[in-house]
């Protein structure tokens, strides 16, 4: 197999269950002192990428029983998202806090409902029902959602479920009962496609790396796809040996919050419509400029048929 080849996806009833966090970004913009508040988290962010590219996501997560808990559930309810599995606590609502920036977002984490996810015999329902399964480490940097992701990959595992995994290790999430480095690693190891950045990479294995370097590290790890991203130079991705570059779409960059999060979004969407892995990868290029032009995560894409049209897929 190639990067010119499809992954091979089982007919399911849900195309992706995500596992994770669900918050409000407040993102100021330094030069007016004004700040907006905007749905966010990573795994948030991908389930309403997927809804709006016409995709069946399953999202498990939590907020609290405050007013910013209360809207997230009445956005992703208008935006018809199943939220049986949004669990509602007494708890304040997660918010983080970003400057409206350019490259990677510097943000200031105010955690408190976003961690409590518990495994349950509907989440293990849906990942067995499921074509993937996606989580990224914020869920993995503390208990008891730790042991929940843990325990969702080994049923993923267990039942031919491919595995994404996005390593957005920051060391400001890590309290004592998150992952170690070496955890981290076996991790990595059973994920089927992982989207580090550049400096995720450095966090995680030191300086002193060249990007196809790093790529080697996690192939050798175990990944299949390796697609890492660089910012305004675009990605480089790896494949069954296949390494392609990939030059970055975007031509306007207002706020770069959630740019990864919209590239998983066309990634998944191309791979769950038996897109090419390359033209799968165009497709989350292609997202992440859309989603560079606006403030916040919370993006309005084109269609998928438009979007495929624009990079001229399937003609």
């Amino acid at each position: 197999m190639s990067i010119q080849d499809n992954f091979t996806l089982p007919n399911k009833t849900y195309d992706v269950v995500l596992v994770g966090e669900i918050l409000i970004d407040e993102i100021s913009d330094n030069s007016n002192d004004k700040f907006v508040s905007i749905l966010g988290g990573s795994t948030a962010n991908i389930t309403i990428n997927l809804k709006q590219l016409g995709q069946k996501p399953k999202f498990f997560g939590a907020v609290g029983n405050d007013t910013y808990g209360k809207d997230i559930l009445e956005k992703l309810r208008k935006l018809e998202i199943d939220t049986t599995d949004v669990y509602s606590l007494k708890k304040k609502t997660t918010v983080v806090k970003i400057d409206k920036n350019i490259g990677s977002p510097i943000p200031e984490f105010n955690r408190s409902s976003d961690y409590h996810i518990y495994f349950t015999k509907d989440l293990e329902f849906a990942i067995k029902n499921s074509k993937l399964l996606h989580f990224s480490y914020w869920p993995l940097s503390i208990e008891p959602s730790k042991s929940t992701i843990l325990k969702a990959i080994e049923v993923a595992k267990n039942n031919g479920i491919l595995i994404g995994f996005d390593p957005n290790y920051h060391i400001d999430l890590d309290p004592s009962s998150g992952l170690s480095n070496r955890e981290i690693l076996e991790v990595i190891g059973k994920a089927d496609i992982i989207k580090p950045s550049l400096d995720d990479s450095i966090r995680l294995f030191g300086e002193g790396y060249s990007p196809t370097e790093y790529i080697d590290k996690y192939l050798e790890l175990g990944c299949k796809l390796v697609v890492m991203t660089l910012g305004e130079e675009g990605l480089i991705a790896s494949y069954k040996g296949d390494i392609i570059r990939m030059p970055s779409l975007a031509k306007t960059v207002i706020d770069s919050t959630g740019a990864g999060d919209a590239f998983w979004g066309g990634l998944y969407a191309g791979l769950l419509t038996n897109e090419t892995i390359i033209d799968s990868l165009r497709l989350g290029t292609l997202c992440s400029a859309y989603n560079l032009k606006q403030v916040g995560a919370f993006n309005k894409f084109p269609s998928l048929i438009d979007l495929k049209k624009e990079l001229n897929i399937g003609e």
